[in-house]
């Protein structure tokens, strides 16, 4: 029997390592991401903008609805997260604008790089600038998801809240 348990045991090493060597191989063999979001034009431009409208409506509902009319607005946690809510709640708002200033600058204002891929752009007028201030969108998600995690960890430093204290007790 002792036998028998070492011979199980090497071989879940050996299948551990196959497996660990496996991995291994796939990220050595990535290809670059390019981090670029095409859309197809101009449906899936559509998509993407009515997704940021309903997004936008969600968090305003979850921060008027369920949080600053119930109980809940008085616990710190929930404020945090309330005031997470707001802030992505403007940052898709401001992603919508953006990717409108996006659709509205010709391609000419922009220079291709060495993949093709237009990814230079020339300052040439007002709406140029207005694109480099609505690209800075990562100015309000960071900071709305930040305080986010941050009313999740006070929440769960401080347990479980009571029956009386939940949605709809007010």
């Amino acid at each position: 029997m002792p036998q028998q348990g070492r011979v199980l045991r090497h071989r879940s090493i050996r299948i551990s390592l196959a497996l660990a060597g496996t991995c291994l191989l796939l990220l050595c063999d990535s290809v670059p991401a390019l981090a670029i979001q095409a859309h197809g034009e101009p449906e899936g431009l559509y998509v993407h903008e009515i997704g940021h409208i309903l997004y936008a409506l969600a968090m305003l509902g979850f921060t008027f609805q369920v949080i600053r009319n119930s109980r809940l607005a008085g616990k710190p946690g929930w404020r945090l997260m309330s005031w997470g809510a707001l802030l992505l709640f403007l940052w898709n708002i401001w992603a919508f604008i953006a990717h409108v200033i996006d659709v509205a600058i010709p391609a000419d204002h922009f220079l291709a790089d060495d993949r093709g891929l237009r990814s230079i752009l020339v300052l040439n007028s007002g709406i140029d600038y207005l694109y480099c201030l609505f690209r800075m969108d990562h100015l309000i998600c960071v900071p709305a998801l930040l305080l986010i995690y941050l009313g999740l960890r006070h929440m769960l430093a401080s347990g479980p809240i009571k029956p009386e204290e939940q949605v709809g007790s007010r």
